[in-house]
């Protein structure tokens, strides 16, 4: 019977993704979107040293393939390089930079003599708080006097993008007189509707939630939400305010509490600055929180839920050097030496007795962590992967080095030392990325906790049907442990609220120190929308395998879920893409066979990789480790 059932969820599986590779590529012409690159050096001969230099080295010939090689085929023209867009700026002065923002119902960037009709956009219009013309020039790497430069133009232009108070962005440039050596700089901006009201009741529960994702046009995130329990008249309390790119700086500021009904609590406070773009030479950050939860340890003994409090304090700092003295060619500009350190300390304030963490797992640490790596990044502009019809940026590029440092916990210090490797580009077949590490600790010659990752990420080409769009997503993922501490926390689950987990699913039987993960989704884009919202179908299923040390992985009991749903996208509205899905589960642990369930959740599957070689870290195990 079991094997029947394995069998049977090995055939579904199979089936779901025999149907998605035949629905996305016989029956679907391939969409003819054309696209831009973001990639654009200052030579106006770019294109022909890019072709002597191709053979020098394996990015030089990454970067040929994909922006020039079979120019006129169907696949390559979908991401055509526009190289001339700024070829008779190139070098001028900037005199001006004049910066137009727009409201979001009505307007349009494409057609300027667009203007909004409807009384509904004119109200909306009226309530809408413009974004201001400084915080967009914050985000612009060149200011007025400077010679234009292309590349840093294009990386403005995605910058600003990829705010999320910003739909569409357009830089055009006018040069100022027949013969001037001057350029005058001009941004357009579409705004989004920031402000996102929730209101939910259930189970004698009222929840009120209010945010503003562009606080006063400033860019500044500000988000509250209250519920209030009309039984026992408690309440759940969260705030948390963000400003971005302080005074042009892109240092961001952050401060966050949020309590429960448990008086479970977590309050922090952060600056950061990240590598924003492969332009920039310097990033860091400073972390200080505290987190205080209740948690059930499962024993023997009837021992209730256990008190968690603790301290948490993480800093870290890097730069990066570009390996070439002469920014000759495209992949030399964004080929980046990044070296970077950190020091965190956990600090425990309340912990579980000794009866139930034996080995002190939840105990005080030191980390201190160094990392050398290599970055080479750049983008493709590309539309249909989370929204409809909006240009996103996507990574490519590699990303490759160490990380080593040592800890002091459980009374010794041990050494760490991890190494990985990141590529994606994409390919006639579609979009492809992989990212593999390996880590371990080392106390006396002998490896500890260690831990090996493999992720993937693929996805179609963009196929047509009708006005219908749709894409197939594929991700996987794979964690070895080996030799880890005997404990509750340093093991892997399949639940939802890990980064690894299925979703809808928990148990707190299902463990181990193995897993492999994968999902596979058709997803449709829909051409019709009520109010800007368009309700996108998608057919999913998710596999997932778990298993202890000595047990084959994939001898395994195989955990499943099928599922049908809905994305939800607004096209003027600010937030992340939502889903409705009804789901089947062949087994929960703790809950039954044969489960089905409705889930309600944010779209987290099938985040893009990324490139950047920064922060120091662990290789991710699960989320009880701080990595």
């Amino acid at each position: 019977m079991r094997n029947s059932i394995r069998n049977l969820l090995k055939l579904c599986f199979f089936l779901t993704f025999l149907f998605s590779s035949y629905f996305c590529s016989s029956q679907i012409a391939k969409d003819s979107v054309v696209t831009q690159d973001t990639l654009v050096i200052k030579p106006a001969s770019f294109q022909k040293k890019m072709e002597e230099n191709k053979d020098k080295n394996k990015f030089n010939k990454l970067v040929y393939k994909l922006f020039f090689k079979n120019s006129s085929s169907k696949e390559s023209s979908k991401k055509i390089i526009d190289l001339n867009r700024f070829k008779d700026f190139e070098g001028k002065i900037i005199r001006n930079i004049h910066i137009t923002t727009l409201d979001p119902f009505g307007y349009s960037i494409a057609d300027s003599t667009k203007k909004p009709e409807k009384f509904i956009e004119k109200a909306g219009n009226s309530l809408h708080v413009k974004t201001k013309n400084f915080t967009i020039k914050n985000y612009l790497l060149q200011k007025q006097g400077e010679m234009l430069d292309s590349l840093k133009i294009l990386e403005s232009e995605r910058l600003i993008r990829s705010q999320r108070f910003t739909r569409r962005v357009v830089v055009q440039m006018e040069t100022v007189g027949k013969d001037s050596d001057s350029v005058d700089l001009y941004v357009y901006t579409l705004d989004s509707w920031s402000i996102i009201p929730t209101v939910n009741y259930s189970n004698s529960k009222l929840g009120i939630e209010l945010r503003d994702r562009n606080f006063m046009g400033w860019g500044h995130d500000f988000s509250n939400y209250y519920r209030q329990n009309f039984e026992n008249g408690k309440y759940v309390f969260r705030t948390n305010y963000t400003i971005q790119n302080i005074q042009r700086t892109f240092i961001n500021f952050n401060i966050g509490y949020h309590s429960n009904e448990e008086n479970e609590y977590s309050k922090s406070v952060s600056l950061s600055r990240e590598f924003y773009s492969p332009l920039t030479r310097w990033a860091g950050g400073a972390y200080v929180g505290q987190r205080a939860h209740q948690d059930s340890i499962p024993n023997t003994d009837g021992i209730v839920a256990q008190n968690f409090k603790y301290n948490l304090q993480d800093y870290w700092g890097g730069f990066s050097i570009n390996l070439s003295k002469r920014e000759t060619t495209l992949a030399k500009r964004l080929n980046n030496l990044v070296i970077s350190a950190r020091y965190f300390n956990v600090h425990y304030v309340e912990e579980p007795i000794a009866e139930l963490d034996p080995i002190d797992f939840y105990s005080n640490e030191e980390f201190y962590l160094f990392g050398l790596g290599v970055s080479q990044k750049g983008y493709v502009q590309d539309r249909f992967i989370k929204n409809y019809d909006i240009v996103e940026d996507i990574p490519i590029g590699m990303a490759y080095g160490i990380n080593t440092g040592f800890q002091r916990k459980y009374g010794e210090c041990r050494y760490y030392l991890a190494g990985k490797f990141k590529y994606g580009n994409y390919f006639k077949p579609g979009y492809f990325s992989f990212g593999v590490e390996y880590g371990s600790f080392f106390t006396g010659g002998k490896t500890e906790q260690s831990a090996f990752s493999l992720k993937l990420l693929y996805y179609t080409h963009l196929k047509s049907w009708g006005q219908w769009k749709f894409r197939t997503f594929v991700s996987n993922d794979l964690i070895l442990g080996n030799n880890r501490k005997d404990s509750r926390g340093d093991r892997l689950t399949l639940n939802e609220n890990d980064p690894s987990g299925i979703e809808g699913f928990y148990s707190l039987d299902v463990l181990g120190t193995k897993k492999w993960l994968t999902n596979i989704q058709i997803q449709s884009y829909s051409p019709h929308q009520f109010l800007g919202f368009r309700l996108s179908p998608f057919l999913n299923s998710s596999l997932g395998l778990i298993s202890d040390d000595k047990e084959n992985l994939f001898k395994g009991k195989l955990y499943s879920k099928i599922g049908i749903g809905i994305m939800f996208t607004n096209d003027y509205l600010i937030f992340s893409n939502f889903t409705l899905s009804l789901a089947w589960y062949n087994s929960i642990p703790g809950q039954g066979n044969n489960i089905f369930k409705a889930n309600a959740v944010g779209n987290r599957y099938f985040q893009l990789m990324d490139f950047d070689f920064g922060k120091p870290e662990l290789v991710e195990y699960n989320p009880n480790i701080v990595n």
